[in-house]
């Protein structure tokens, strides 16, 4: 009986492990391979390749960086979950995409990680998913509460980027 509960629970951490790369990596339920929280209009999930090598903005697209400071609406919305003394572009500089840093704030603010450590994590040499780098950072947190918590950041992020490209602001 040991055995299998030893096993069931490796089994629940690593579908939970893979679940959440996967969502980060443009899986998931929903995502239709967009590459960012489910559902999303291709605008709101800029990819990596919106830059070139140097960081630079490619063929003429504006980086996804540049979009949100340009969006005032979701620059308002999402000025409460910055550190101080933190601009939106600064946050932003080193995440894949638009949807990603939305949730790493989203799951900062949420959970109280500081957002420089989860950003360090995601966005460092090893580049971890938004899960991996919850658990890096709160170890004793269930993989069920991780999963949660990526689950809601991704839906607060598709969230706010509706209610923000909704001419009404609804």
């Amino acid at each position: 009986m040991k055995r299998f509960s030893i096993w069931t629970t490796t089994l629940s951490i690593g579908a939970c492990l893979t679940t959440a790369t996967w969502a980060q990596h443009g899986g998931g339920a929903g995502s239709h391979g967009t590459g960012g929280p489910a559902n999303l209009p291709p605008s709101a999930n800029s990819h990596a390749s919106d830059k070139t090598a140097g960081g630079t903005p490619s063929g003429g697209a504006i980086n996804f960086e540049t979009r949100l400071a340009n969006n005032t609406n979701l620059t308002t919305r999402l000025q409460p979950l910055l550190p101080p003394n933190t601009t939106l572009e600064a946050a932003a500089s080193g995440f894949k995409n638009q949807g990603q840093f939305i949730a790493a704030l989203h799951v900062s603010h949420n959970l109280g990680i500081p957002f420089d450590q989860l950003k360090t994590e995601m966005t460092g040499t090893d580049h971890d998913s938004l899960g991996k780098a919850i658990q890096d950072l709160r170890p004793t947190l269930g993989s069920k509460t991780v999963h949660s918590s990526v689950k809601l950041a991704d839906q607060q992020t598709k969230s706010d980027l509706q209610k923000t490209s909704d001419p009404d602001g609804k």
